[in-house]
C-alpha cells in the first residue's frame, strides 16, 4: 500500500514536472516572439525618428542637431530611470518586510 502511494506521488510529481516544463518552453517561445517585436519596432522608430533630422540638417549645422539628440535622450533616460527607481523603492520594502517576517517566523518555529 505505501509503496503503491510512493509510486502514485511521484508519477504525479513527474507529469506536473513534464506538463510544467511544457508551460515553460511555451512561454519562452513567446517571450522571444515579444523581444524580436521590441527590436523591430525600435529599429522602425529610428528609422523614422531620422525624418524631422534630415530636414533640420537644412538650418542647423550637424553638431547642433547631435547636441540637441543627445540632450533630449539624456532627459528621457533621466526621467524614466527616476520613474522606474521609484517604482522599484514602492515595491521593494512590503517585499522585503514580508521576506524578513516570514524568516523570523521560520526561526521561531526551529526554536
Amino acid at each position: 500500500m505505501g509503496e503503491e502511494l510512493a509510486d502514485s506521488l511521484r508519477r504525479e510529481v513527474d507529469d506536473l514536472r513534464a506538463e510544467l516544463a511544457d508551460r515553460a518552453r511555451a512561454a519562452a517561445k513567446g517571450t522571444a516572439l515579444l523581444a524580436s517585436a521590441g527590436a523591430s519596432g525600435s529599429l522602425a522608430v529610428a528609422a523614422v525618428s531620422t525624418l524631422p533630422l534630415l530636414a533640420l540638417r537644412r538650418v542647423l549645422p550637424g553638431w547642433l542637431i547631435g547636441l540637441l539628440v543627445a540632450a533630449g535622450a539624456s532627459a528621457l533616460t533621466t526621467q524614466l530611470a527616476r520613474r522606474g527607481l521609484d517604482e522599484l523603492r514602492a515595491a521593494a520594502p512590503a517585499e522585503v518586510d514580508r521576506v524578513k517576517a516570514a524568516a523570523r517566523e521560520a526561526v521561531r518555529s526551529v526554536a
